[in-house]
């Protein structure tokens, strides 16, 4: 197997079809950035300065750029056998050399190169040491190797397992092991390979004797030898070893929380399993024929007579047909109707809308301001609905749900996606968005979450989150994304549309909030805050340096971000201090400070944990670059540093003027080591201690919830006019209006009740009415002037942004006001819009099994709308029983056209008014409205009827030329 995998005839037909779906590109920057990050500083510095590199296994080039920021493009070149790879990277990348040659056949076998690189290829190779011998002879000073570690379980194309064990020492040629690193990439953002990686620098003896290094370059983590000479070095470490240890015991509570909440996905695991042998044990014959198939077909396989290159080409045809089936199948899954448990008792509606939290990170990484607002909303009674941004890698629509808290109704949520892709590099392909719609109309229909509020934190899910059905959309704007630098432009455009398109844009700071203001007039600046109850309190166990010194601290992301140099001149200029730096690494420092004595690093440690390190700070630091990334940046730490009350030292950035004199700050180097000796020297009076804390009680993430929460109360949506015409039919008319105040769920929705003279006694009961609701007009005309004339007058009457002509023989569903407004508002182009329904006689009718049982009707109308969530399509006649449009296009079109009398045609009238403006008319997919049809036409004579239909048919062809009958689309059917 592994022969027919490690030829060229294979990958080139990977290269050819499913690498890029595969996400192979992605894959390769990601373990390039993976392998950067590990290399030795020494290393890379002398590759930024002289030498050669080949990167061998390039595939189509992209982590070869990766390594095009430390090696200059003339003296960097890829190497692959697959021509077609090769050409594929010279196209992507001209300023790099791609060559495709086969060295393990001898190809060029003469060139050399300072250092060969290879990143995760030798696992393909059942001897893959036979091939690194062959790599180790083109180096002339160094071989890097990033493979898979310990990976016993392995995938389809690996047939090698890297372990302590059997990596070798001293390789082929003479060049030995000089540095290993190894990492989790499980929980890194972003992650494609959820495993081990490990790092190999096998360097020429030689080569290295002449660098000059000392051990210092080759252990990160090394005992100093002035502590290590006497009994004092030793009760030294032991105090050390305590301090560990106490560490630990404090960070067990945390671990069992996070124990118990694996425990929930372990069960939904099982349950997967069990629900495989389930199946399996109710068709053992047929289980038993596909296993006894496959192994005749293998048996078959092995047998053919065919060359390699034959197989190979068997192969990746096989491989093309199995995908485009599969593909196919996806397709499939996610347009075939769902028929799924659906709560739609009006009793179990909620007082409060729910909160789903569209996440950047996954509710078990590094707790942060995600995690924090959504525990904050959940507190005040809401339900909330955290969408992690991990996936569930599965093709059927669906998700993976998690209680978070028993004592909150609050939940992790994991949508099922094919392939689980990361977020934060591309937008959701239409498949992917698909599958991710349908998976989210699975959750709100079984959990009844009909009315939400949409709270964005990633653009990723921009289209996905605001095609939710009934929901207030609100952009958490936390950073400056463009100041990353590393975030791809489709993603940057997409928020450029969340900031436009919100209801809410929620900033954190007063550099965002400029921002945000160029592209949205509804913004709130919610800043960051601190959980005080967490860290105001000192814990059992405080950190204390084991050497007495007093403690200079840090905790948080250590990253690109991070001033170095800075936090240098800290620790040389307080040399009798430990600067203590608590975080995850990713910027390096570690390395670029190992030569300074006094800075320790801890690496990540849990949230549960910051408060024994803090309580054990002296100074407080925020020692950030001044770069547009920090400039926006409201640092969630300074508030809790004030909460236990400690001086704090910052560079001067926008959002620091806020906490006042509460902390030192400084505008260069040398004023900030300034102010960490003031601060060491006067930590602060009993009065200053106490005032940082009070600031600190007020500014809580309770206290930002609620500011949210009141913003989302004061929110001014458009205000939308429904002109309900009623004649006669009385029952229906109180149905229709029963529905309109029920389930509108609509802040400002003014209902406009026009009665054309009726005789049933509707104009005594509407004055009743209207006593009750005198937010309503009722207006009671002295005779009936007919549909369109009717109508006029309660248009003339509303006050909306937007207008609807509502019948009074319907009945509308939950939400449908806000989701049909959604579609006017994502497509200026669409002049009018209308639900689907039961009973109509065009394309906007669905079948359906529920008669005029409103009860049946609610599940099966869920259903069909939550399944075509955000879709609509063109029509060309919109029936007016229940319309949408906007005062601008009603002022543009004007007002229904009286000529038809009493009714029929006034409706393809005025869609041909709103084509001459160069709009459309649609129809939402997501909307359901109920219809008795033509309730108040069923009581005409038919022959009366039939006259008025004849006429006006004649009006409107004069208008318009020859009329063209409604008709509908096949296949509709509403889910029972």
């Amino acid at each position: 197997m592994a022969d027919q995998v490690n030829t060229e005839g294979y990958w080139d037909a990977r290269f050819s079809t499913d690498w890029e779906s595969m996400d192979g590109p992605r894959q390769s920057r990601f373990f390039s950035h993976v392998a950067i990050e590990l290399m030795p500083p020494w290393l890379l510095e002398r590759m930024r300065q002289e030498l050669t590199v080949a990167d061998w296994g390039c595939a189509q080039g992209d982590g070869t750029v990766v390594f095009s920021e430390f090696v200059d493009f003339s003296r960097l070149t890829g190497i692959d056998f697959s021509p077609v790879a090769v050409a594929q990277a010279a196209k992507r990348y001209p300023q790099i050399v791609f060559k495709a040659q086969d060295w393990l056949a001898g190809e060029d076998d003469k060139v050399r190169y300072d250092v060969v690189f290879s990143s995760n290829t030798l696992e393909h190779f059942e001897q893959p040491f036979e091939a690194l011998a062959v790599l180790s002879r083109r180096a002339t000073k160094a071989v890097v190797l990033a493979l898979p570690y310990r990976e016993f379980n392995r995938i389809e194309e690996h047939f090698s397992t890297f372990t302590p064990q059997n990596l070798p020492i001293e390789l082929e040629s003479g060049q030995r092991l000089v540095w290993a690193r190894v990492t989790d990439c499980r929980g890194r953002p972003g992650a494609l390979w959820h495993g081990e990686q490990v790092l190999l620098v096998y360097a020429n003896a030689q080569w290295m004797n002449s660098l000059g290094l000392t051990i210092d370059a080759l252990l990160v983590e090394h005992e100093d030898p002035a502590r290590t000479g006497s009994s004092a070095a030793v009760i030294a470490k032991l105090e050390g070893d305590l301090q560990k240890a106490r560490a630990q015991a404090v960070n067990q509570d945390y671990e069992l929380q996070q124990l118990r909440s694996r425990v929930h996905g372990l069960q939904v695991q099982v349950e997967e399993v069990s629900a495989w042998a389930t199946r399996m044990d109710k068709s053992p014959i047929s289980y038993g024929v596909k296993r006894h198939t496959m192994r005749v077909a293998k048996a078959v396989w092995r047998r053919l007579p065919l060359s390699q290159r034959g197989r190979q080409r068997v192969r990746s045809a096989a491989d093309r047909i199995v995908g485009a089936l599969r593909r196919a199948g996806a397709r499939a899954q996610a347009e075939a109707p769902l028929n799924f448990d659906v709560v739609t008792d009006p009793n179990q509606y909620r007082s409060e809308r729910d909160i789903f939290v569209f996440a950047v990170i996954d509710w078990h990484f590094r707790i942060q301001r995600p995690q924090h607002l959504a525990r904050g909303f959940a507190r005040t009674g809401r339900r909330v609905f955290y969408i992690s941004s991990t996936f569930v890698d599965s093709v059927e629509p669906g998700f993976r749900i998690e209680r978070l808290d028993p004592e909150l109704e609050l939940y992790q949520v994991q949508l099922h996606v094919p392939g689980a892709p990361a977020i934060y590099f591309a937008q959701p392909t239409l498949a992917v968005r698909r599958t991710l719609e349908l998976g989210l109309a699975r959750l709100i229909g079984q959990y009844g979450a009909t009315s939400s509020v949409s709270l964005v934190q990633h653009a990723y899910w921009h289209r996905i989150a605001y095609g939710m059905p009934n929901s207030l959309r609100v952009y958490d704007c936390m950073d400056h994304h463009e100041g990353f630098g590393n975030v791809p432009a489709e993603l940057l455009a997409a928020e450029k549309e969340l900031l436009r398109t919100s209801d809410l844009v929620v900033v954190t700071s007063g550099w965002l909030e400029e921002i945000a203001r160029e592209e949205n007039a509804s913004v709130a600046v919610v800043r960051n805050a601190g959980e005080y109850a967490h860290f105001a309190t000192p814990p059992a166990e405080v950190f204390r340096d084991p050497q007495g010194r007093r403690v200079i601290g840090y905790y948080g992301a250590i990253a690109e971000w991070f001033d170095l140099a800075l936090l240098r001149a800290v620790a040389q200029a307080q040399p009798d201090c430990l600067v203590l730096l608590v975080g995850n690494d990713t910027a390096q420092a570690a390395r670029t400070l190992a030569d300074l004595p006094n800075v320790h690093f801890t690496g990540e440690v849990p949230y549960a944990k910051l408060p024994y390190y803090l309580w054990g700070f002296d100074v407080c630091l925020l020692p950030f670059q001044v770069i547009p990334l920090t400039l926006a940046t409201n640092p969630v730490k300074v508030y809790e540093y004030l909460s236990a009350g400690k001086p704090v030292v910052a560079v001067d950035l926008p959002e620091i003027a806020q906490f006042g004199d509460l902390v030192r700050k400084a505008t260069d180097h040398k004023g900030f080591v300034a102010q960490v000796a003031h601060a060491l020297e006067q930590p602060g009076t009993e009065q200053q201690v106490e005032a940082r804390r009070v600031f600190a009680r007020e500014q809580t993430w309770d206290h930002r919830v609620a500011t949210m929460a009141a913003e989302l109360t004061d929110l001014q949506l458009p205000r939308i006019s429904v002109v309900v015409l009623t004649f006669n039919n009385l029952a229906l008319t109180q149905a229709c209006l029963d529905s309109l105040l029920t389930e509108s769920d609509y802040p400002r929705l003014e209902i406009v009740v026009v009665d054309n003279a009726s005789t049933d006694g509707s104009p005594e009961w509407l004055r009743e009415w209207q006593a009750a609701h005198p937010e309503a007009k009722v207006i009671l005309n002295e005779r009936n002037l007919g549909f369109a004339a009717g109508n006029n007058v309660g248009l003339a009457a509303a006050t909306g942004d937007y207008l609807v002509i509502l019948n009074n023989d319907t009945v509308v569903t939950r939400g449908w006001a806000l989701t049909l407004l959604r579609h006017l508002q994502a497509d200026p182009q669409v002049g009018l819009v209308g639900p689907v329904t039961n009973n109509i006689g065009n394309e906007a009718r669905v079948e359906t099994s529920y008669g005029n049982d409103l009860q049946a009707m609610r599940p099966q109308a869920l259903r069909h709308t939550l399944t075509n969530m955000s879709r609509h399509f063109r029509i060309r006649t919109a029936a007016f029983f229940c319309v949408l449009f906007s005062r601008a296009v009603y002022e543009a079109v004007g007002p229904l056209c009286e000529d038809y009398g009493l009714g029929f045609f006034e409706d393809d009238d005025y869609c041909r008014r709103i084509e001459a403006q160069g709009l459309y008319s649609a129809c939402a997919e997501d909307v359901f409205v109920h219809h008795h049809l033509s309730a108040s036409f069923n009581k005409l004579p038919s022959r009366e009827r039939e006259e008025l239909f004849a006429r006006n048919k004649a009006v409107y062809e004069a208008k318009w030329g020859r009329w063209e009958p409604h008709s509908y689309k096949r296949g509709r059917r509403a889910s029972a």
